[in-house]
């Protein structure tokens, strides 16, 4: 049978846009917590996106290096509010708990849709991480969100 490599592509980009945006936020949150949480969720995220990478790589296809156009612009949105806002840690976490989403959905979509089996495994696999990942950003943006 042959690897959906569109659907591990998929994968990749979105969790290279999160990585990209994780390492760029770590570098402006003030909160040392944040800046060493922000940093181990870019980790989680390159180190799962490695992963597939080889899966994609060992199908003879090229794995993609960079994330998605609509990634780029939502990383950019979100820095710009950030400069914006009164409160950029607050505004930061709020558009990284938007990432996770897209991440939680693409990687729903591939455990349950995707041809592949290997491909729904891998993505059923990763989802304890992922899902652990978009929990924590979901708890601490509530939690900024109640010390306002």
């Amino acid at each position: 049978m042959k690897t959906d490599t569109y659907t591990l592509k998929e994968l990749v980009e979105v969790l290279n846009d999160s990585k990209k945006f994780y390492e760029e936020a770590s570098t402006k949150v003030d909160q040392p917590e944040l800046q060493q949480l922000f940093t181990r969720m870019a980790r989680t995220k390159g180190a799962i996106a490695s992963d597939l990478k080889t899966q994609i790589t060992a199908s003879g296809k090229k794995a993609p290096e960079g994330g998605t156009a609509g990634g780029t612009l939502k990383k950019a949105f979100g820095e710009f509010r950030a400069k914006l806002s009164s409160t950029p840690d607050r505004e930061y976490i709020a558009q990284l708990e938007d990432f996770e989403d897209r991440i939680v959905d693409a990687f729903r979509d591939a455990a349950a849709e995707s041809d592949d089996s290997a491909v729904r495994a891998l993505a059923t696999k990763y989802m304890p991480e992922v899902m652990r990942d978009h929990s924590q950003m979901s708890a601490l943006k509530q939690q900024m969100k109640h010390h306002s």
